[in-house]
């Protein structure tokens, strides 16, 4: 079996991350550790957590970063989604909202083994709620006000299993495991 190692703050994110890549047979390790996010968007911020992470873990490893982009603000937050819930809260960004309440996750997965940098992209569209969604899993606020295209509940509202099967992050995560399952074993 193949082994990576996943490298997150965020036990939600790792928890989602290991059962999509165990359906690929792929074994995963989780070091929790967070970096700064100095970057101008998502896939240079997961490329700089990649380089980051290998410094301090040494061994083959993926990482992540998620951005949130409403289509009423030319992509706003994207890359600052944290930085703006952490500012704004709930109320704050469903007032930011009239009608136009189009949206999209974007997630990218970077994978580094030190010498090779690799990233895999995952998007989903859906819509902004007027209403904030309670959940059991608060790590991941927006997706208490984010109802996927074809769904009529937010994906809190959604298990893990079927989150997993449209989230962006799977998606990326999943383009990553067929890369992965391609590679030789060194």
């Amino acid at each position: 079996m193949r082994k990576i190692t996943v490298v997150t703050g965020n036990d939600d994110k790792y928890n989602e991350i290991k059962k999509i890549l165990m359906k690929y047979d792929i074994d995963s390790e989780h070091v929790k550790l967070s970096f700064p996010e100095t970057k101008e968007s998502v896939e240079e911020i997961a490329v700089e957590k990649a380089k980051n992470a290998f410094s301090a873990v040494g061994r083959p490893l993926i990482v992540d970063d998620t951005g949130v982009y409403f289509d009423a603000y030319n992509d706003f937050p994207g890359h600052l989604a944290k930085r703006m819930f952490n500012a704004l809260g709930f109320r704050g960004l469903l007032r930011l909202l009239d009608d136009n309440r189009g949206a999209s996750f974007k997630t990218v997965v970077c994978y580094t083994d030190g010498r090779t940098i690799k990233t895999f992209v995952g998007e989903l569209r859906g819509t902004i709620t007027k209403e904030v969604h309670p959940t059991s899993r608060p790590d991941l606020p927006y997706e208490q006000i984010f109802v996927p295209d074809g769904f009529d509940v937010p994906m809190c509202a959604l298990s893990v299993d079927e989150k997993n099967k449209i989230s962006h992050r799977a998606k990326a995560v999943e383009k990553f495991a067929k890369w992965f399952e391609g590679r030789e074993l060194s």
